[in-house]
């Protein structure tokens, strides 16, 4: 397979918006008890890259849209290159889960304070 380490490359957002979803629902459901399928939204993706001290990688005056491409960009690229596994992302995720990961209004926040941690683990792998 072919790709290169640019996190505004849309392939790699695609291919990392399915892996994150997956890795995202896999966790909620070890996390629940039970199996659920669930989204992560743009805006606990943007909030991840700033609590993970990744802000730096994403171009000025980008959106919560834009913030998010590049998050699943970084953990797409990081999976191909073996820096991280699915089961450690969930690991990561379950730990890091608190009650708010259900909670209507709350629930964004607190998918990406358990995304910053899988993020911070990837930017030491990468040297980011």
């Amino acid at each position: 397979m072919k790709y290169e380490r640019n996190f505004t490359d849309k392939g790699l957002s695609k291919f990392g918006d399915s892996l994150i979803n997956f890795v995202f629902s896999l966790a909620l459901s070890e996390y629940l008890g039970r199996p659920t399928g669930e989204r992560v939204p743009n805006a606990s993706l943007s909030i991840a890259l700033e609590l993970s001290g990744l802000r730096h990688v994403v171009p000025p005056r980008t959106d919560k849209h834009g913030k998010g491409d590049i998050a699943e960009a970084i953990f797409a690229y990081a999976w191909l290159e073996g820096k991280i596994t699915v089961e450690e992302a969930v690991e990561i995720l379950k730990e890091n889960f608190t009650e708010d990961v259900t909670h209507f209004s709350r629930r964004k926040e607190a998918i990406g304070k358990a995304f910053a941690e899988v993020f911070k683990v990837i930017k030491g792998r990468l040297d980011l």
